[in-house]
């Protein structure tokens, strides 16, 4: 599933096709975290639930609408329509999947997407799942997906939270 894994002083990097996001993109493995573990993360990417799907693509789009709502200059950049495009995971882009060292229990990755309506964070913005349950979609940030959950639910720049 992960192809083209080389070691560094850091962990293993690779790369990986994302069926959902129709994309090919790196994968950044942690010095700790073992290569059977990293493939076990990259198929739950790979093959997440159709409800997560569904919660990513309404986060997404409560996500690009709020940010294009305070920034109304966006609209001139969107390469879609907003309120008509099917499926906000075609308007994501994905660049990097993260997998930090497993703490306790679970699979989990952060996804680290480029986008058109987020103009900080270089435009990156982030979808972290852990076990197919999808925990964060917004801004670019470093969270584990094993920090504590209190995290995710308290951050008002995850757009999960306004579902």
């Amino acid at each position: 599933m992960i192809e083209n894994i080389k070691k560094d002083d850091f962990g293993m990097e690779g790369s990986l096709y994302i069926e959902a996001f129709d994309s090919e993109c790196n994968v950044v493995i942690d010095i700790e975290a073992s290569l059977n573990y990293a493939e076990k993360c990259a198929e739950m990417i790979s093959n997440l639930s159709p409800k997560a799907l569904k919660i990513i693509e309404k986060a997404l789009r409560i996500y690009c609408l709020t940010r294009v709502s305070e920034h109304r200059h966006l609209l001139d950049t969107l390469t879609f329509d907003v309120r008509t495009v099917k499926n906000m995971l075609e308007c994501v882009y994905p660049q990097t999947v993260y997998i930090d060292a497993p703490e306790g229990y679970g699979n989990g990755v952060r996804l680290e997407c480029e986008c058109d309506w987020e103009e900080e964070n270089e435009g990156l913005i982030t979808i972290t799942v852990k076990d197919n349950e999808v925990l964060y979609v917004g801004p670019s940030n470093d969270l584990s997906p094993f920090d504590e959950l209190e995290y995710f639910h308290d951050d008002e720049n995850n757009f999960v939270n306004k579902i």
